[in-house]
């Protein structure tokens, strides 16, 4: 017997969940990879870690120990792999995606108290995305539920593009491309290349800093843009994220936002004003009577 079709908002999930959990696979791989870094003696040690708080650092607190520091993060983070694996997998059960998106969403929790070094918006996406996730997953058969999560990952999406596109055009160094030169001399986001380029011409390196401020801000008129715009402005978020990520290292970003496009396409079929032309709008307009 054949299986069943998907329903749009299934179909695009299921995709978000596909490309998201690359991201999750990477990063827990690097993790793992690197035991060093959450050793009792590494940069990111739990011991040092849960000085930050008085709750944590009490002697009842010492339960977390179990799960925080080795073998137990490496624990969560090899299931986090397999989880990631099971969703990248087309041929994994319901069932499998659902324990898989679930333990995803609990562990995601667990290391934003973890790891607080080094976190950025890749986590908080993450966290906010596999939230979604979780609850369409416990609502298999409530479309409503499915709609509303596949709509609250694209307003979340174009919200980040928008506040960040904002906040950029409302500093001073961005508008007077000041801002670009001076991150990429730094050494965690920096690139010479780029640096020296920005840095020998200025004029360049104000309109680089403009296209980012535009670009960022205009992204979420992909929602209603004509289909050939809308696909030219998702291209073009998706372009900027891999930019970031070759020359600034921020491979994890183009997982964690671009795994939402396919939401945001489901959700901008609804919106496009391909889906009405000018003659049908005028239907709709009050007709004068004679």
């Amino acid at each position: 017997m054949s299986a069943k079709p998907l329903e749009s908002v299934d179909r695009a999930l299921a995709q978000v969940e596909a490309v998201t959990a690359f991201g999750i696979a990477l990063t827990s791989l690097e993790y793992l990879m690197r035991p060093d870094t959450l050793s009792d003696k590494g940069l990111q040690s739990w011991l040092v870690e849960r000085t930050r708080t008085k709750k944590s650092s009490r002697r009842r607190a010492d339960i977390l120990n179990v799960v925080f520091r080795p073998p137990g993060i490496q624990v969560i983070f090899a299931g986090r792999l397999l989880a990631a694996s099971v969703l990248m997998n087309p041929r994994s059960s319901q069932q499998q995606r659902t324990v898989a998106v679930l333990f995803i969403t609990a562990t995601t929790y667990l290391l934003q108290y973890r790891i607080r070094y080094g976190a950025d918006g890749t986590d908080h996406m993450t966290l906010v995305a596999y939230s979604a996730l979780a609850a369409a997953r416990l609502a298999p058969n409530d479309k409503v539920v499915k709609e509303a999560a596949a709509w609250f990952l694209t307003g979340q999406t174009m919200l980040s593009y928008l506040a960040a596109g904002l906040a950029k055009g409302a500093g001073v160094p961005w508008r007077t491309g000041m801002a670009m030169p001076g991150i990429f001399r730094t050494r965690v986001y920096g690139d010479k290349r780029v640096y020296d380029l920005m840095k020998s011409r200025p004029r360049l390196s104000k309109a680089m800093s403009w296209s980012v401020i535009i670009g960022e801000s205009v992204i979420p008129l992909a929602l209603i843009a004509p289909k050939k715009t809308s696909w030219a402005l998702m291209g073009l978020a998706g372009s900027f994220h891999g930019a970031n990520a070759l020359f600034m290292g921020l491979n994890r970003f183009v997982w964690a936002f671009v795994g939402n496009y396919p939401a945001v396409v489901h959700c901008a079929k609804n919106l496009s004003l391909d889906d009405y032309s000018l003659r049908e709008l005028g239907r709709l307009l009050p007709k004068k009577e004679s």
